[in-house]
This record gives C-alpha cells, structure tokens and sequence, in this order.
C-alpha cells in the first residue's frame, strides 16, 4: 500500500485546533468571569457579616471565631456565584466585542457563529464542572464546619442569644424573659419568667424564679427557689401553684449551635436521595428533596445556557446595531435570579413540578440564545 506523498498529506482536513481566536476569546471573557466572582463573593460575604456577624461582635464573639465562620461558608457563595458570574461575563464581554466591531470583523472574515461559540461552551463546561464539584464536596463539609464553628461562637459567649430586657423561646417554644439588667457577667440570672402558651392565647403556666444561671455544657438555663403557676384553660385564675428548688430549660440556639439550616441542594447527592426514598415511603410528596436534586445539575449547567444566550445576544446587538453595557448585563443577571428563585419556590411547593421548578430559568435562556441566534441569521 503507497502512502500519500507529503505535500498531499499537509492538505488533508484536520480536527478542531486551538487558534489565537479562540485564546483571545478566552482572554475577553475570563479576567470579567473572575472579576464578577470575586465582586459576587465580597458582596454576599458583606450580607452575610451584616445578618448575623455584626450583632455578634456587637455582644462580645471572638473574631477568629467570625472569620472561620466566613472562610466555611464561602463554598456556599461560590457556589451561588458562578452561574450569575458567568451570565455576567459572557454579556459583557460580547457587548464590549460589539461596541468595537470586533466581532462583526470576526464574521465578515468568515468565521461563523458556531467557532466563535466553542470558546465560550468550553469556558461554560468547566465552570459547570467546578460548580458541582464545589456543591457537592467543598459545599457539605463546609456547612457542616461553619454549623460547629457558629456553635462555639454561640456557647463561648451566650449573650449572643440569651438577652435580658426582650423575649425569646427555648427549645419547647416557651417565651423566657429576664429583666433589664438580669443577665450578668459571669452567666448568672436575675428575675425570670417564663410563660407557656399558645401563640394569641392565656398562658396555661407562669414560671417565675429569682435567680438562675446559664449551663453551657447541658445548653440550657437552670432556675432557682422559684413559683411555678399554673391555669385553667382559657381561664386566667389561677389552678395551682407550686415551689420549686431547681428547673432546666432547655434552649435551642444553646444546644443546637445557633439557627443555620441546610437547604436540599446543599445535602450530599447520596443523603438527598436517601431521603427522598424514605419520604416517599412514608406517602408523603418530598418536592422540596426533589427540586434540590435537580438543582444540583442544573444550577451548575446554567452556566452552559448563559453561553448559548450570550453568543446570541451579542449577534443581536452586532445586527442591531445597539449595545448591551454594564446596567443591561446586571438586569439580565438579576432576571436569571429572580427567575430561577420564583421557579424554584413553586417547585418546592407543588405548584408546578420539582424538574420543571429547578430547569426552568436555564431552559428559558438556553432558548432565549437560540432564538437570538436565529434572529441575527435572518436580518
């Protein structure tokens, strides 16, 4: 068998190859994907400080406590951030292509639209892949780990959640009050009450003790030599009353380590499913389990979508003639959240179902692109 002769070799087809387009693409769109993400993430861990962290310094919690407590939920905010950041990014880099006819250039010299997205999907593919490997790695573990430390930012300083002068409940949703000026230094209490009634209704028990102290290790409040009154339902004289010597009162942020909750998408893949199968046994319908399944694939590919609708809008703009700029790509990156937020919240309650509530939003710009695509085309 006769092998071709060299020359005719050189001009055989090849595969698909990396060229200066397609780094400079790369180079348009990654220092803006990076920028968006760490201005995302300097946004949501400012709200995260201001929700809860600036009232804990306020009473006193150790600092380093607050900052490992910010570093384990930062896979949390990345997480949250890549879609958006990438929406952002494939938008502003296309408008600013347009704006300096860079990319009407590209196609005049006979480069389609198809080669100048590969780029791009290779940028969304492995911000997909980064994305679920951070939810469903990083994101478990470090929630487990901000829980302990926001636990040890509780108990090293109580006063974080046992307040005198206001209400709170414990952890059997009795209201507990203490005095102004009752709670001291040292943990110990003066003049308790507590009051054990349904939401709007008479108390059916009045505990009332004149001192007490906070129990760290048993995450509750011990009352001392107090009145225990109890009532006739609906009724506000009184049925009985008893002394007591000593009483525990169990309080949920001290035991619990503070108020963190875990949404579905943040639980490891095989604990969701598993949850899933027993709720399912038990007749009843886990919507919420189920959008949080499916979040954790699309959440991740919406960033595969915002490349298909950012290549699209900017072969819109390019026939149109206008220009997106900095406000047009943060409205659109807000109509992704506020999108994906309604969906997911309808979802979650049954009113449309789970794969539809959680797929939503990307199908929408995924096909929002297409259409964009096929708009330039014809004009």
């Amino acid at each position: 068998m006769t092998r071709a002769p060299r020359a005719m070799r050189t001009l055989e087809p090849r595969g698909p190859r990396i060229t200066k387009l397609d780094w400079y693409m790369v180079g348009e769109i990654l220092p803006l994907l990076l920028s968006g993400l760490f201005a995302v993430i300097v946004v949501l861990m400012m709200g995260f400080a201001f929700e809860k962290i600036g009232e804990f310094l306020s009473k006193g919690a150790n600092p380093l406590l607050i900052l490992q407590y910010l570093v384990f939920r930062l896979p949390q905010i990345i997480a949250l951030a890549l879609p958006l950041t990438m929406l952002f990014a494939v938008l502003m880099g296309f408008s600013r292509l347009t704006s300096d006819s860079e990319l009407k250039a590209a196609i005049t010299s006979g480069i389609s639209p198809t080669r100048l997205m590969l780029p791009v999907l290779v940028i969304g593919g492995l911000v997909s892949v980064v994305g679920f490997i951070t939810s469903e790695t990083l994101q478990p573990r470090a929630f487990i780990e901000a829980q302990r430390v926001f636990k040890d930012i509780v108990l090293s300083n109580p006063r974080i959640v046992v307040q005198d002068g206001s209400f709170f409940k414990d952890s059997q949703n009795q209201v507990i009050y203490i005095a102004p000026g009752g709670l001291l230094e040292n943990g110990e209490l003066r003049d308790v009450t507590v009051l054990q009634a349904s939401s709007g209704q008479v108390p059916s028990a009045i505990t009332r003790a004149p001192t007490g102290r906070i129990l760290r290790d048993e995450g509750a409040i011990e009352l001392l030599r107090g009145i225990r009154t109890t009532y006739r339902s609906g009724d506000a004289r009184p049925a009985m009353v008893a002394r007591f010597e000593r009483i525990l009162i169990p309080i949920k942020q001290l035991r619990g380590g503070g108020n963190l909750t875990r949404e579905a998408v943040q639980t490891p893949l095989p604990e969701l499913v598993e949850r899933i199968r027993t709720l399912a046994s038990q007749g009843l319908r886990p919507n919420v389990e189920w959008v949080g399944l499916n979040r954790k694939f699309a959440d991740p590919l919406a960033a595969l979508a915002f490349a298909v609708f950012g290549i699209g809008m900017g072969l819109w703009m390019l026939k149109s003639k206008q220009n997106l700029g900095f406000v047009g790509a943060m409205l659109f990156t807000f109509l992704y959240y506020a999108t994906t937020t309604v969906f997911r919240v309808m979802g979650e309650s049954g009113a449309l179902p789970p794969a539809v509530g959680a797929w939503a939003a990307d199908v929408l710009f995924a096909a929002g692109g297409a259409g964009l695509l096929l708009a330039a085309r014809d004009r």
